[in-house]
């Protein structure tokens, strides 16, 4: 899971992640579309606030390829 679909999945706006997770919402929207993947503390900020695997996160907007 994306964490785009993760976010999408709590009903939470970029701005409350970001907030939640304590990084801006560009941060957010980056780590989203790939542009930029987060650093492992931020990642398990991620997964603990959308209650995913922090791996998860650490993949940012990249979907496995089956």
């Amino acid at each position: 899971m994306t964490i785009k679909e993760a976010r999408k999945q709590a009903g939470m706006t970029l701005k409350e992640l970001a907030a939640a997770v304590g990084v801006s919402d560009v941060a957010i929207c980056r780590y989203e579309s790939g542009k930029r993947t987060p650093r492992p503390p931020i990642a398990k900020r991620i997964g603990k606030v959308l209650g995913i695997p922090w791996y998860e996160a650490l993949d940012g907007g990249k979907e496995e390829s089956s």
